[in-house]
């Protein structure tokens, strides 16, 4: 059998429907394969990452005086003028 396709093993890794006949012959080839094994065992830890990430693990905004020289030295750059004010309300970007 080829290598199992990238999409077939997120498919396994999400555990979202009922396994089907091509999952198992998938799922035997992956037994015997480090490859596809180990792109499995990736894919499996990033959707149960993903499942299990709760607020506080959310990207949050960086410190005004982080913001600041961000957008002072792309300023410089570009040789546009600094906005005159931290652009993100209190509770995050976006």
């Amino acid at each position: 059998m080829a290598h199992v396709e990238s999409a077939h093993l997120v498919e396994l890794a999400l555990h979202n429907a009922p396994r089907t006949d091509a999952d198992a012959e998938a799922l035997r080839h992956i037994a015997t394969c480090a490859r596809c094994r180990d792109e499995l065992v990736m894919l499996t830890r990033l959707v149960t990452a993903a499942r299990t990430a709760e607020t506080v693990d959310l990207p949050t905004p960086p410190p005004e005086h982080v913001w600041r020289r961000i957008t002072r030295e792309v300023s410089r750059e570009t040789g546009t003028p600094p906005p005159s004010h931290y652009p993100w309300p209190d509770n995050g970007p976006g």
